[in-house]
């Protein structure tokens, strides 16, 4: 079953014309698996792994032992940094790390498709000619997206190159990211509830797919 999607205006007003989604995409079956193992690489490639606790090694405090091993008649007890009293070292504690794990290039760009592809199913992409304001102006950007049907659910936009114009219209506006189209990503796709792309991006992507 062929699928269109309609193009709109700058002013956000249907145009008339419409883009053929490729049988490519129709197709193809979404692995939600392998958008759920890409959106957890993406999450934990951006952890810092800065965390850091001392052991008793090296919390502050003297290595002498505090009482003579037998005869007081309480436990046996080392030096003040022991864990278990307080100020003391901690046990097991986190240390520095690299969070990030590997996925292969062939599992990355089929998750990016799936979670693509999931959109078109659901009807929640949406074609602009394209975001060449004059001016950058918050008042024009949600003119576009309003006419368009954007209820303020969270809004992924994409662009043909960089656009800094349409960049500080759309910024101020809650629950919208806007980025070039080179830098989609499956944790990007995933989380947002619609997509915006202009014209020529997603022409680019279409004449660019492999699988």
């Amino acid at each position: 079953m062929a699928i269109s999607l309609p193009v709109y205006s700058i002013e956000g007003k249907a145009t008339g014309q419409s883009i053929q989604v490729p049988d490519l995409l129709l197709n193809f079956s979404p692995n939600e698996h392998l958008i759920y193992m890409d959106v957890r690489r993406i999450l934990a490639a951006a952890r810092q792994g800065t965390h850091k606790t001392k052991t008793r090694g090296e919390v502050k405090g003297s290595k002498r032992k505090l009482y003579r091993q037998k005869g007081t008649g309480r436990a046996r007890m080392g030096s003040i940094r022991n864990p278990i009293r307080r100020g003391g070292g901690t046990v097991h504690g986190p240390v520095p790390r690299d969070y990030s794990f590997k996925l292969n290039e062939k599992e990355r760009r089929l998750a990016r498709l799936s979670a693509f592809v999931l959109h078109i199913h659901h009807q929640t992409l949406w074609v602009v000619e394209n975001l060449r304001y004059e001016v950058p102006k918050t008042k024009l950007f949600l003119q576009t997206v309003k006419g368009i049907g954007w209820d303020g659910s969270p809004l992924q936009i994409y662009t043909d190159g960089y656009n800094p114009v349409a960049y500080l219209a759309a910024r101020n506006v809650p629950k919208v990211s806007i980025q070039p189209a080179s830098s989609w990503n499956t944790y990007d796709l995933a989380r947002a509830r619609y997509l915006l792309w202009e014209r020529k991006a997603i022409e680019n992507l279409f004449n660019s797919l492999s699988i």
